[in-house]
């Protein structure tokens, strides 16, 4: 798509971070068992390996800018051959200041790409952010653009869309920010339009929407302490008479905190996705993740965690479910080495209403570089 020209523009704007003041990079090799990658019922069981990676890099220039890049990559293999690899990579470039002239200027390209085994996307975006930042009051304008290319296993074909649906989407947001040290509160209004390539997709819909998002959020932090949470009103409007306005409240709420080695995370989402499924304009996901460690002389970190993801699509009375339960302990072995094992369960509420369990059991060894430097 035609975007892909302002995003490569971006990228060697940006390329100079390649040769980083600040470097830092990570690698993981994982290896272990999962009794049902599909999450079906009564579905087969596979070994796996998995090769994770990672790096961010950066420089600042004596006029205040900076640039960065980071990217991460993740490859999962089976060893039975009817399961394929899992892939998911993302690349970002970053280019930004530090209140020159009394503005903040932020502008970040992204690219990434998934592949599960229900879902393929990819996607190309340019996201660039305005704020004034002087005194207590600051006004902001963020605008974004994305072209994606997305596919979902369809119930109707039993298998991927034979293409998948590729649309672009622009939004712009002005609002305005209350900042008093790191605490902030803010109103905004989100407004944008989706544009699907093709009058219809492949089953005769047209998937054109115009969206209007009101929201408001606030954030508070201290040593110890996190706490921060958004509220929106979301409204699009189809253009397909076959689909109803989607009208949802969103949320997006979360803390951290720590205290004498013990470590708790929560966080609770409710968002709208566009979505390839057959007779559904859009899904409502909500999902509530929690994890909660202990960390011993800081070389052992013990901890539990849960995840909860539930679908709705819109338009149908349809809906999946996806819960995760398990435990984890890491060792570092030295300031650049740790070994860490998990086992994980999981249950899934499939739209056929029946339900499939699994358990994943894992062991992987990372090594991180410039560790010292950088956490």
């Amino acid at each position: 798509m035609r975007a892909w020209v302002g995003f490569l523009f971006l990228a060697f704007s940006v390329a100079p971070a390649l040769a980083a003041e600040e470097f830092v990079a990570s690698l993981r090799l994982r290896g272990g068992y999962d009794s049902n990658p599909l999450l079906t019922p009564g579905g087969k069981g596979a070994a796996f390996t998995t090769l994770d990676a990672a790096f961010a890099g950066g420089r600042k220039n004596d006029s205040g800018w900076i640039s960065g890049v980071t990217g991460e990559f993740s490859v999962t293999k089976f060893s039975e051959p009817e399961f394929t690899a899992f892939q998911n990579h993302r690349f970002r470039l970053r280019l930004s200041n530090e209140n020159v002239e009394d503005f903040s200027v932020d502008s970040t390209a992204t690219f990434a790409a998934a592949k599960t085994y229900d879902t393929r996307i990819s996607l190309a975006s340019q996201r660039a952010h305005i704020q004034y930042v002087k005194g207590k009051l600051q006004p902001f304008v963020t605008g974004d653009i994305r072209a994606v290319a997305l596919n979902e296993l369809s119930p109707l074909l039993g298998d991927f869309l034979p293409e998948p649906l590729h649309f672009l989407r622009g939004t712009i947001t002005p609002g305005i920010a209350y900042v008093e040290g790191k605490n902030e509160a803010g109103v905004s209004l989100t407004a944008g339009h989706s544009k699907y390539e093709g009058n219809a997709d492949y089953f005769g819909f047209r998937r054109d929407h115009t969206r209007v998002q009101p929201a408001a959020y606030a954030k508070f932090e201290n040593e110890r302490l996190l706490l921060r949470g958004s509220i929106s009103y979301f409204r699009a409007y189809s253009e397909d008479i076959f689909f109803t306005d989607v009208s949802h409240f969103l949320f997006d709420i979360g803390g951290t905190t720590n205290w004498e080695g013990w470590s708790a995370e929560v966080s609770l989402a409710q968002t709208a996705e566009e979505t390839s499924f057959p007779v559904s304009p859009m899904t409502i996901n909500r999902l509530f993740q929690a994890r909660l460690s202990r960390s011993f002389d800081d070389r052992i970190i013990l901890g539990v965690f849960m995840r909860d993801l539930r679908r709705e699509y819109w338009d149908t009375p349809l809906h999946s479910r996806t819960r995760l339960v398990g435990f984890d302990v890491n060792h570092i072995i030295g300031p650049e080495i740790a070994l860490a094992g998990e086992v994980a369960f999981a249950r899934s509420l499939l739209l056929s209403g029946d339900e499939a369990d699994g358990v994943v059991a894992t062991l992987s060894l990372t090594k991180r570089f410039n560790a010292a430097q950088k956490k």
